[in-house]
């Protein structure tokens, strides 16, 4: 125990360096106690959460956390020593221990923020009807990262998806980017929507390419070949600046075409489609290009999906889907800005997308998407197979299903739009076969 302020004024101090040293060895104790109780976040859960993490999802976090803590505490044994110094020598010392005082507390409010974030997504796994569907998505961000770094030779990167209840949008916070202390993110933490966790959507397989990009170096590549590709073909400095810049996302998106084709346009269909909400007009989501964001304009990534699907696969319902999208949003409804940009990009859409699809990069090792992920593996020939001759319900059983996720999750989407098939019975079938999934070790 430190000493008390009555049992300090005996040593001949003035009452206030008195009190000055109480204080700081008060703030000391105080920072003590907190760093003591930041332990993993795997500890603070619910049992019924840890029930729902694979080993591999807990040693990364706890490792992590354990990185953590043994600096804090470093820091922490410097700060004890410097003020169990004699009184008249703490004083003397003041603007050293002060400022490793500051240090300490600081380093420890960026770790507790992080440690916050962990605790917060690590009890939507407890969540009653979707842990088990969210152990699901894992299994396919993971798939998704075994096609595209297995054969790279990249380790996979342990992915934990939890469930955010505001908002349509997925989004990941990748595992090799820095957190707010500094220290890495110890897994690929991917955000799903609870509106439409159950629905067939792209959105898990786009997060999972922001962490093949990342890995790879395909983001950096992949921004050049866009550049060089828009003007080659005719474009502008300008709009290739443009194609460059919304690179990262690009690319993702086309990761998810790789594996789901035309369900990527219905995913996003769905995010952009309605009123923004704001003063930016009544189309706003689908035709804003919003400053210093990544994203390409709505309008363009859908047709560019679309686009993808023409040359993999001819003729289909994309097509039928592209004209109908066109007279739900005209471009009279886009800014000039922005019609400018689709005037322009309409023309290069074949040109991007192919070069997109089936330009051997140096960060693929020399092969292209199509070489590592034939579209053709999830086409509508190969689904068909799955299904019954109206289109109305699986032909498979559920072990095949857990075999060909991409395959299973397209087939939902065209049970959904072709099949007749009802919102309802796609969501309660699809958290079915999530379930089943996220009880399986892919082999």
């Amino acid at each position: 125990m430190y000493q008390t302020i009555a049992a300090i004024y005996g040593k001949g101090l003035h009452r206030d360096q008195s009190n000055a040293i109480f204080l700081l060895k008060n703030s000391l104790n105080s920072l003590d106690h907190a760093i003591h109780n930041l332990t993993n976040p795997v500890s603070k859960i619910s049992e019924q959460a840890r029930m729902h993490l694979r080993f591999n999802q807990r040693i990364a976090v706890e490792n992590s956390f354990s990185l953590r803590t043994v600096y804090l505490r470093r820091l922490l044994a410097d700060l004890k020593h410097e003020l169990s110094q004699p009184d008249l020598r703490i004083l003397n010392n003041l603007n050293l221990i002060r400022l490793k005082l500051e240090t300490v507390r600081n380093e420890y409010l960026r770790s507790e923020m992080v440690f916050g974030y962990y605790i917060d997504l690590l009890h939507t796994r407890a969540i009653s009807g979707v842990e088990r569907i969210l152990k699901g998505y894992d299994v396919l961000a993971t798939e998704t990262l075994r096609v595209f770094l297995s054969p790279l030779g990249y380790e996979i990167p342990t992915v934990i998806v939890y469930l955010e209840q505001i908002g349509d949008g997925a989004a990941i916070m990748r595992a090799d980017v820095s957190l707010w202390d500094r220290y890495r993110n110890p897994c690929a933490v991917i955000k799903m929507p609870q509106s439409n966790i159950c629905t067939p959507r792209s959105s898990i397989f786009h997060e999972a390419g922001h962490q093949i990009g990342s890995i790879t170096g395909l983001n950096k590549e992949g921004a050049e070949l866009l550049f060089n590709t828009v003007r080659s073909s005719g474009g502008s400095v300008a709009l290739a600046n443009y194609w460059k810049f919304c690179a990262t996302e690009i690319i993702a998106d086309q990761i998810a075409t790789q594996l789901t084709n035309w369900i990527g346009a219905l995913t996003m269909f769905n995010i952009y489609s309605g009123s923004s909400g704001s003063t930016i007009g009544i189309a706003g989501r689908m035709f804003f290009v919003i400053p210093r964001d990544p994203h390409l304009m709505g309008y363009l990534r859908i047709l560019s999906n679309l686009e993808s699907c023409k040359q993999a696969f001819g003729v289909g319902p994309w097509i039928d889907f592209e004209e109908s999208f066109k007279i739900l949003y005209p471009t009279y409804l886009a800014s000039p800005n922005s019609l400018k940009i689709i005037e322009e990009s309409q023309a290069l859409l074949p040109s991007i997308c192919r070069a997109l699809s089936l330009t051997k990069l140096k960060s693929l090792g020399g092969k292209s998407l199509e070489e590592m992920f034939p579209m053709k593996k999830s086409s509508p020939n190969m689904i068909k197979k799955l299904l019954n001759l109206d289109l109305s319900n699986f032909s498979i059983d559920m072990v095949t299903r857990i075999r060909y996720p991409f395959q299973t999750l397209v087939a939902f989407g065209i049970m959904q739009m072709m099949g007749g098939k009802s919102t309802y019975w796609v969501t309660s079938e699809m958290g079915k076969w999530l379930n089943f999934l996220g009880e399986q070790e892919m082999k």
